[in-house]
């Protein structure tokens, strides 16, 4: 007994908290209570005030008044009923038409109840009044597709634009409208166009110029370069033949110098034979008063044989007058008159060769002082000679010195003007590049459509109409 009337009261507990949350459930939400087959058993305030209905204009009616016709024929709406009636639970946001045909939108449950058997008999429907965040999503969706459909004329036109910009065109503006911000993208994407035309049209002009100057440096250095080729080629045989010069001018004044060395000892040479010439004048002149000395003392002799004879004769005479006496001496005067015969001849003879020998010894002299004088000359002539010898020898020796230092000139330049065929050919190379890069260039600046032409068509037609 105490049991039951515990267990009574908890579920009298149970019931009064189920109601307290239906009461409240009740002033919270819109509910709606339908049959099976979809007739309105009741609804409670806050759904009629939703709809606009009064209570008795929708009992006894079909859930189908809340849809429109075509819902309502809709198999999609038949299977709606069948799902409820199999006691599944349904819960999504509808759309529902009110009095007058307002539409309504709702966030609802649809919960089938169920007998003590477990099978539905009756339906509830607890729903909340969405139709304000519905409106204000619908107006959002409205302003979304309203934005889109400008965003996406905008990117009609911006990818318009674009592809004839992609395809080089730089009059590609945007022509068509644009509304309130993009106003500003049309404005900058035009403002940018047209310095990109602008300065594509300077390069365009620039282009022309910078191929026409790189064709002709390309020119040039070609030229420069056969000509550099050339003077290094020619400035490589001056320098062999100038080192061969150079050897030459070495040698000469190498025999220059060995020349002067002779011809300075041919002048002392010389000199010395003038002093032996000087000596042998000087002998020679002793001698030719030694011949005079010879012949007065040849004289003596003569005059002494000459008394010797007269003598010899006088003592012929007397011996003669003396008889036999006499006879021996005779002999003697006789041997002696002979011996005078023969000195004086000898006397003669040798005073015809000491005549003879002082007329060559005159000669000699004479010779002698002739050699002497041209040996003198000789001197001289060997000084001067040595002289300008000496000369030859120091302005060779200039010479070798400058052609060395004028060689080693000559072979510095030919390095640098190997060095500078070097760097021509470089150059040359380079501006072959450049003039490929530039003809490249000027092939991608032709890409692009800056408008010049149809600019220089009318103001040429602009000065024709002029003139």
């Amino acid at each position: 007994m105490f049991s039951n009337r515990k267990q009574t009261k908890v579920a009298a507990e149970r019931v009064l908290e189920l109601e307290a949350q239906v009461a409240a459930m009740d002033r919270s939400q819109a509910v709606i209570e339908f049959r099976l087959d979809g007739t309105i058993i009741r609804a409670n305030a806050n759904f009629l005030h939703a709809i606009g209905y009064a209570a008795n204009e929708i009992e006894g009616r079909h859930h189908s008044l809340f849809v429109s016709p075509g819902e309502a024929a809709s198999a999609e709406y038949q299977d709606f009923w069948r799902q409820l009636n199999r006691g599944e639970f349904i819960a999504a946001r509808f759309m529902r038409i009110g009095k007058g045909g307002k539409e309504i939108w709702i966030q609802a449950s649809y919960n089938p109840v169920l007998d003590t058997s477990g099978k539905p008999y009756k339906v509830i429907k607890f729903a909340t009044d969405v139709t304000e965040i519905e409106l204000e999503r619908t107006r959002g969706e409205t302003a979304r597709r309203q934005v889109d459909d400008e965003q996406g004329a905008v990117v009609s036109a911006l990818a318009d634009s674009l592809r004839r910009l992609a395809d080089g065109d730089l009059t590609a503006g945007i022509r068509v409208q644009f509304e309130g911000r993009y106003q500003q993208i049309k404005d900058d994407f035009n403002a940018a166009i047209d310095s990109l035309r602008v300065a594509m049209g300077a390069i365009a002009s620039a282009t022309g110029g910078l191929q026409a100057g790189s064709d002709e440096i390309a020119s040039a250095s070609d030229d420069l370069s056969r000509r550099t080729e050339q003077q290094a080629a020619s400035l490589e045989e001056t320098a062999a033949a100038l080192d061969e010069l150079t050897a030459t001018v070495r040698r000469s004044a190498e025999g220059a110098k060995e020349a002067s060395t002779a011809a300075s000892g041919a002048r002392r040479d010389a000199a010395r034979s003038g002093e032996v010439m000087r000596d042998a004048v000087a002998a020679m002149g002793e001698i030719e008063q030694s011949s005079g000395q010879i012949t007065q003392i040849i004289g003596v002799i003569d005059e002494i044989a000459f008394q010797t004879n007269l003598l010899a004769l006088n003592a012929g005479v007397e011996a003669a007058r003396a008889g036999d006496a006499g006879r021996g001496f005779a002999v003697v005067a006789q041997e002696v008159r002979a011996l005078a015969q023969r000195s004086a001849e000898a006397a003669k003879e040798i005073k015809t060769l000491i005549a003879s020998s002082t007329a060559q010894v005159a000669r000699g002299v004479q010779l002698v002082g002739d050699t002497g004088e041209a040996l003198n000359g000789i001197v001289g002539k060997v000084t001067q000679i040595d002289t300008l010898i000496s000369e030859i020898a120091q302005s060779s020796q200039e010479q070798a010195t400058g052609l060395n230092q004028v060689n080693a000139a000559i072979n510095q330049m030919d390095q640098v003007t190997q060095q500078n065929a070097a760097m021509v050919e470089e150059a040359t190379a380079a501006a072959s590049n450049l003039r490929s890069e530039a003809s490249e260039l000027a092939r991608l600046v032709a890409r692009f459509e800056t408008g010049q032409e149809q600019v220089q068509s009318r103001l040429s037609n602009t000065r024709a109409r002029a003139a």
